[in-house]
């Protein structure tokens, strides 16, 4: 019988076809992904160089005067991306990989970002965890929403239900073959995106293939229920593709106002607004009490007296350019409590939708979600205070800049290393495709 299945299956040119398209999308994501990574590793290889040759240039044009120097030289900092980014791209295309900082005022430099085509960013990527997510459930429903009812249609139901044995393992039967046939294609572009893109076989990429087979998984088991109510072929389908604008765009878009709503993200401007006007309006305000809130943030430096009636000096210029920072630091902390916030709301949504579950899970292991974009811009804040306190002294000093090594200066690299909870990560697959399991099983009882 299940040989008899299978060549049924696959003699319909429709089911073969849908596969095909299904192939050739996933083939042309994984082009759009490794084209990606072309462009994110050019960028970074001439960061390097740019960097090198700013340096050189203004050590030539302002070696005699430091503080002029350092206003010019930015100092690169790489957001690393793996080669699984290749395949779920998430926020890497509209928030930088790679961010150049001077040591002046951090807050205002940090929302600085490269130019992109607007319309691209309109659109988005068509990336493999798009096809994943949105297009494979479409092929999954027109493989399974007639599996009962095309044989109640035709009049042929209860000739099969006499001559099987067991109904509920001939639908099972039917179920597994489109499962294997679906989780092949899934199979080859894999191997494809190993071969193709050079993605290493380690836990990261080892997570993200198995989300994405539980995740088939899910949407096999709910076709199994639905067909389990043995309703007509256009009540099965319309009732899986409502299933499917749900969860991929009504409930997530209805969440998300909420979540803007609840958690309002404020302070990012205002951050920005403190930062501007601290910094303005400290030209017009005593250099001594400026540097005294100075000192007592950084005790070392305060051997540097900075007289009221001084001229002007590039060791009061950085130092009111940090403390401009220092009074914006509650609102920016705050900024990122909140955005913090917003994305532990969307973890527990993917509680119980396992599209923004997997979602979740592959941009988690391919540093390409919020999470990551928070660390990076807290690695970004430590690295820019490690370069002012490098370079503080020898403007304080005013030390000739052919004086300093700045082969040390090369571009530096941000590394995520997120800690995975396997359990937790896998764990709401297996309880809503359990829970689908059990209500078609009680479905399939009633089946003669």
């Amino acid at each position: 019988m299940n040989h008899y299945l299978f060549k049924q299956f696959y003699r319909n040119k429709a089911y073969i076809i849908s596969l095909l398209i299904l192939l050739f999308a996933g083939l042309c994501s994984l082009y759009t992904g490794k084209k990606f990574l072309d462009r994110n590793e050019e960028i970074m290889t001439k960061s390097a160089t740019y960097q090198k040759n700013s340096i050189a240039k203004n050590v030539e044009l302002h070696s005699d005067n430091i503080g002029l120097l350092l206003y010019y030289v930015k100092f690169n900092l790489v957001n690393e991306i793996p080669r699984l980014a290749a395949l779920n791209i998430g926020m890497r295309d509209l928030n930088p990989s790679i961010q150049g900082v001077t040591i002046r005022n951090l807050e205002e430099q940090r929302n600085n970002s490269d130019f992109f085509n607007p319309a691209n960013a309109a659109v988005g990527n068509f990336d493999f965890s798009f096809v994943m997510i949105f297009l494979f459930p479409l092929v999954i429903i027109a493989l399974c929403y007639n599996i009962i009812s095309e044989d109640q249609e035709k009049g042929t139901w209860k000739l099969l239900s006499v001559q099987s044995q067991n109904v509920r393992k001939l639908i099972d039967a039917k179920l597994l073959i489109r499962f294997l046939a679906v989780s092949s294609v899934y199979v080859l572009l894999l191997i494809a995106a190993l071969f193709y893109i050079k993605i290493p076989v380690d836990l990261a990429f080892t997570i993200f293939a198995l989300s994405s087979f539980l995740y088939l998984a899910f949407w096999f088991a709910l076709c199994r229920w639905i067909i389990g109510y043995q309703k007509s072929s256009s009540w099965n389908a319309l009732t899986l593709v409502i299933f499917w604008l749900s969860m991929n765009f009504v409930i997530p878009m209805t969440a998300n106002m909420m979540i803007q709503k609840l958690i309002p993200v404020k302070e990012g401007l205002q951050a920005q607004i403190e930062q501007r006007e601290g910094y303005h309006n400290k030209w017009d305000e005593p250099k001594v009490p400026t540097m005294q809130k100075f000192y007592k943030i950084y005790p070392q430096f305060s051997q540097y007296e900075i007289a009221e009636n001084s001229d002007f000096s590039y060791a009061w210029y950085y130092a009111m350019q940090h403390m401009a920072d220092v009074e914006s630091a509650a609102s920016s902390k705050k900024y990122h409590e909140k955005m913090q916030s917003r994305n532990n709301a969307a973890i527990y949504l993917g509680y119980i939708l396992p599209n923004i579950q997997t979602q979740w899970i592959q941009s988690n292991v391919a540093g390409t979600g919020m999470e990551n974009q928070l660390n990076y811009a807290e690695s970004l804040k430590n690295f820019h205070e490690k370069q002012r306190l490098y370079f503080y002294p020898y403007i304080f000093e005013n030390i000739n800049g052919k004086m300093i090594d700045w082969k040390k200066q090369t571009v530096k690299i941000f590394t995520d290393s997120e800690k995975i909870n396997l359990f937790s990560l896998l764990l709401p697959y297996f309880i809503l495709i359990f829970l689908l399991l059990i209500l078609s099983q009680n479905k399939f009882r009633k089946l003669c």
